[in-house]
């Protein structure tokens, strides 16, 4: 696999998985254009590794994916923050921004989003980020385990010749990332077992309106 294809594939990863927690999680991952269907000439166009070559992927335009190690309180705290956010601020449009602490910083809802953060017992907008971000990844595995996949992915990594071990390493870090440990993996099965939070830990498994 190529080093881009090595990239489309943590992006792709990405989107299925730090996708649960919808656009709180910011990942920042680059949409492809769409490739037109024929070239002027009426032939097929050049594929996305023809179009960009490997060389030209820089290290940071490869995800980085952090996460925690949950309590059972964190990741209650951070699962019913999540469902007050995503309710009390639907129409912030909290996509358009970087990162959550831009959101608090350039709009005019932002101090009582961070309030609000902060009220649930987290120091931080990011530190509520990181933590469900943990939450969602470990609900990913527990409902749709990809562990196997993934560390397939990270010794093809490792295995690759044509990539700087820099990348690797990112790349490696950012996939095995993905992968909850055993703790987080077991605070989230408990709370899929506990009829008060199953059904909230249902609403990160739902698509964005």
């Amino acid at each position: 696999m190529t080093r881009l294809g090595h990239c489309a594939l943590i992006c792709s990863l990405l989107t299925a998985l730090a996708g649960v927690p919808g656009s709180l999680a910011w990942a920042q991952i680059a949409e492809p254009l769409p490739l037109p269907e024929t070239t002027e000439a009426g032939e097929p166009p050049p594929s996305a590794d023809e179009q960009i070559s490997p060389d030209d992927m820089s290290l940071g335009e490869i995800p980085i994916v952090e996460t925690m190690e949950l309590s059972p309180d964190t990741a209650k705290r951070a699962i019913d923050v999540y469902i007050l956010v995503k309710e009390k601020y639907q129409d912030a449009d909290l996509e358009r921004y970087d990162s959550l602490q831009d959101f608090v910083d350039q709009n005019a809802e932002g101090k009582a989003f961070e309030a609000d953060i902060k009220a649930a017992g987290f120091n931080s907008v990011n530190d509520w980020n990181l933590a469900i971000t943990t939450v969602g990844f470990a609900y990913t595995g527990v409902i749709d385990d990809q562990s196997g996949d993934i560390k397939l992915q990270i010794e093809e990594i490792r295995a690759d010749t044509e990539l700087a071990q820099d990348m690797k390493d990112r790349m490696a870090a950012s996939l095995n990332a993905m992968i909850p440990s055993e703790n987080n993996r077991k605070v989230i099965q408990d709370l899929v077992n506990d009829p008060a939070f199953a059904e909230k830990l249902k609403q990160l498994d739902t698509e964005e309106e």
